[in-house]
């Protein structure tokens, strides 16, 4: 387990050590075709797509209900909590009169 943590190091040094002049025109040159091409893919997928942005803000939307609904839920059951209570305390003193 301790030469994990090096050897990924190392690697991720290795990789960041490449310079800049080591890519070719040519090679930069097919890339950008290439990067034209797959922009769309490049790009968040709420960005490229309307209808996923749509999607994601409904879904949020659905999550904020649902968690205003839960929250409204669990001071409603606190609520009948004291509820209960409040009508075994009042039982209570009916039945000592």
């Amino acid at each position: 387990m301790r030469g994990v943590i090096p050897a990924a190091l190392l690697l991720t040094v290795n990789v960041l050590a490449i310079p800049a002049s080591a890519f070719s025109d040519c090679d930069t040159g097919l890339t950008t075709q290439a990067g034209t091409a797959g922009e769309a893919q490049a790009k968040r997928p709420e960005e490229r797509n309307p209808e996923l942005m749509l999607k994601q803000a409904m879904r949020e939307k659905e999550n904020d209900l649902l968690q205003r609904q839960m929250r409204h839920l669990e001071k409603l059951q606190q609520q009948a909590e004291r509820n209960a209570v409040r009508t075994e305390k009042l039982q209570e003193i009916k039945d000592r009169s």
